[in-house]
Parts: structure tokens; sequence; C-alpha cells
């Protein structure tokens, strides 16, 4: 019979599911019942229904690679699996859930102020005019007098 190539929703969505469920599109694409890669990738550029469905998938798709991990740690602890090859498993399934939901896996940053040596920060009570000037010169305005030194 051959691999589908005209759109079909029932394939479409067994797509979406399998790739919610940790599989890649290029396995599911190998599957004879499925469409070629090309395929979906024609599908994802003509179908905005699909291309959301997908979307939407590939995102789920984070949490499979992150649930993932724990079980090839645990494969590891078994010893059914080399832990080099854990370690390059494992950072493959972190990249891909932090990729596909950054907020949730992706690495995260804390941004502080700090004052000289890691103190508070000071804020000088200034002026309007004494404002004025500091974001003239920060500016460029050559035509901008200079903050007083005494504030």
């Amino acid at each position: 019979m051959g691999r589908p190539t005209s759109f079909n929703e029932a394939t479409a969505g067994e797509i979406c599911i399998r790739l919610a469920c940790g599989e890649s599109l290029a396995k599911i694409c190998r599957d004879d019942e499925m469409p070629a890669y090309r395929t979906v990738m024609t599908w994802l550029r003509e179908r905005s229904d699909f291309r959301q469905s997908y979307a939407l998938a590939r995102e789920d798709q984070a949490d499979a690679d992150a649930d993932a991990v724990g079980d090839i740690g645990e494969k590891v602890i078994e010893g059914t699996l080399d832990p080099q090859a854990a370690r390059v498993a494992i950072d493959a399934k972190k990249w891909s859930a932090g990729i596909r939901k950054p907020a949730k896996y992706g690495p995260q940053h804390t941004l502080r102020h700090t004052g000289p040596q890691g103190g508070p920060v000071e804020f000088a009570n200034l002026t309007e005019a004494e404002i004025d000037a500091r974001l003239a010169a920060l500016a460029g305005d050559a035509g901008a007098a200079a903050p007083d030194a005494e504030a």
C-alpha cells in the first residue's frame, strides 16, 4: 500500500502522541505505516492546525525527556547501562527538555545587584537637575552640565 502522503487527521494525531511520549520524528517516520519525514515537513508548512498540535506535542516531549533522565539513572544503578553512556544520554535529554520548555527545564539565572564588596546598593538623593545632568552625560550630550561632586 505504501506510506501515506495525503494529510490524515488520525495519522497526524498518532505522530503528535508519539512525539509527546518521547519518540523522535525521525524514528516515527521510519515506521512503514507512517509518512516520510519530508511529507510531515510539508504538512507542517501547509496545515496550521497540524502545526499547532505538533508544537504542543514537542513541548510535551520535554516532560518525557525529563522523565527519561530518571530511567537512565536507574539503569546505571542496576548495572545495565555504562555510566559514561548514561552521562551522554542524560546530557542530551536535559538539553532537549531545556530547549522545549526553557522555563521549566532550562538553566535558571539569578541576577543580583550589589554595591562595593558585595554590600548593599546605595542610592544618592539627587535633585532633578542632578539627575538630568547625569542622564545627559550618559547620553553624550556635550552641552549638559556635569553633576556636582558635592551631592
